[in-house]
Order: structure tokens, then C-alpha cells, then sequence
């Protein structure tokens, strides 16, 4: 049961697409909005889950931090 309401604006082409959508599979725009929501919204912990396991699985040489600090600041700044 839905009790909550909110109002969105959107532009006539994203009421179009969501018209259409709605029509193709016989649900209201209201169904596919909140679809949407709760896909967009479960998938934001996976997504920032699986963006950490590829940082940790990259084959990257780590050094020392005051060296990489040198090298950093060396690609940046230059020889300034």
C-alpha cells in the first residue's frame, strides 16, 4: 500500500519515454516511476561495492607514500 506522495517535474520527452513504457507493458507512468526508483536505489550499494573490488584487484605498483607524494606533485608541478 502506497501512502506517501511527492511531485516531480520532468520534460515533455521524459513523460513521453515513460508513457510509452508504461503503455508497451499495460502499467501506469506511476508503476514505472517506482520501479525505477527502487532499481536506481538497491543498485547504488552494488555498484559502489563492485567499484571498490576493482580498485583493489588493479595490478598497480604501490610505493612509498612520500615517494609517490614526489611523483605526484613532480607530474603536476613540473620542476617549478
Amino acid at each position: 500500500m502506497f501512502s506517501e506522495r511527492t511531485q516531480v517535474l520532468l520534460s515533455p520527452d521524459q513523460l513521453g519515454r515513460l508513457k510509452r513504457i508504461a503503455a508497451r507493458d499495460g502499467r501506469s507512468v506511476g508503476a514505472v516511476i517506482r520501479e525505477a526508483v527502487d532499481a536506481f536505489v538497491e543498485a547504488e550499494p552494488d555498484r559502489r561495492q563492485r567499484a571498490a573490488q576493482r580498485l583493489l584487484a588493479m595490478n598497480a605498483p604501490v610505493e612509498d607514500w612520500q615517494v609517490m607524494k614526489a611523483q605526484i606533485l613532480k607530474s603536476q608541478l613540473g620542476d617549478w
